[in-house]
């Protein structure tokens, strides 16, 4: 069965928007404007378009990651800069990456065309429910075709986001166990993903117990090696199919238009991914 095409794309555009994550001089582009640490740097400039938001509201919109990791940069990252400084910082990051990324891949005009056609598309998706996404529709992005492309990749991978928590939650899937689905379906291992979102060993254990006793896992699963059920493999496709089909621009464009799109986001995705050194095996899955 064909991949849909919202999950095709999104393979595309969301390097792009990375690019903010694994650059090799994030960390220390954001600590010049006083942040500390590549988490605190993380998880302030992904959140610095709602303003200065708490903990809280942090956890709740990040969703897969632990409480307590959210708490140790959140608030604190606002009594060290501004979210004006942070989102300035985050945009030179991504623009240092397009531009030296597609340096001779990508001509200047085919840039504009392809920053112009994704922007239009990712501001016109449906807003009801997505505040991580309504957020950076209020964010300026300037007039640079790089920062208006960051921007564009950067609005639907968060509608994307979004709408797959909301597909999550409908299914009572909170963010420890959405990890172990996703380790089941093999997007990524757990030595990958666990050191990453800051869980306890205790809470993974739970929510591992949790799904073997809603019949979601095997009993012949462990907690480093979930193994889906019948079941468990329908509820992982019913929450990919909700998140497809809830957050799809594509859906609307013709053929043709629909493979320019998808051919200029493949070159500029390469282009940054091998600027940056984006890592083969990531938490994102990409």
């Amino acid at each position: 069965m064909p991949e849909h095409v919202s999950r095709v794309m999104w393979r595309l555009y969301e390097p792009i928007h990375s690019v903010v994550y694994f650059h090799p001089n994030a960390t220390a582009s954001y600590s010049k404007v006083g942040l500390k640490g590549g988490w605190m740097s993380y998880f302030a400039s992904r959140s610095a378009a709602l303003g200065t938001p708490s903990a809280e509201v942090v956890e709740a919109l990040f969703y897969h990651f632990a409480p307590a990791m959210v708490k140790r940069a959140i608030p604190d990252a606002w009594g060290l800069a501004s979210p004006h400084e942070i989102l300035r910082v985050r945009l030179e990051i991504a623009i240092d990456a397009i531009q030296n990324g597609i340096e001779g891949l990508v001509s200047k005009t085919e840039l504009d065309l392809m920053a112009s056609r994704l922007y239009d598309i990712a501001v016109s998706l449906p807003i009801s429910g997505r505040a991580l996404y309504a957020a950076h529709l209020t964010v300026d992005w300037g007039d640079s075709p790089a920062a208006r492309l960051f921007g564009a990749a950067t609005l639907l991978r968060e509608h994307r986001g979004d709408t797959h928590n909301a597909a999550l939650a409908t299914h009572g899937i909170d963010g420890v166990q959405s990890h172990l689905l996703q380790i089941a379906a093999g997007v990524v291992t757990h030595d990958l993903i666990f050191p990453t979102r800051g869980w306890s060993v205790e809470t993974w254990n739970d929510g591992f117990e949790k799904l073997l006793s809603t019949g979601i896992l095997s009993t012949y699963s462990t907690s480093r090696q979930p193994i889906l059920t019948d079941l468990g493999r329908d509820v992982k496709n019913q929450i990919e199919a909700r998140t497809d089909s809830n957050s799809n621009p594509w859906f609307s464009l013709d053929g043709s238009r629909l493979a320019d799109i998808r051919t200029g986001l493949a070159k500029i995705s390469a282009g940054v991914r091998s600027y940056v050194g984006f890592p083969a095996s990531n938490p994102i899955g990409v």
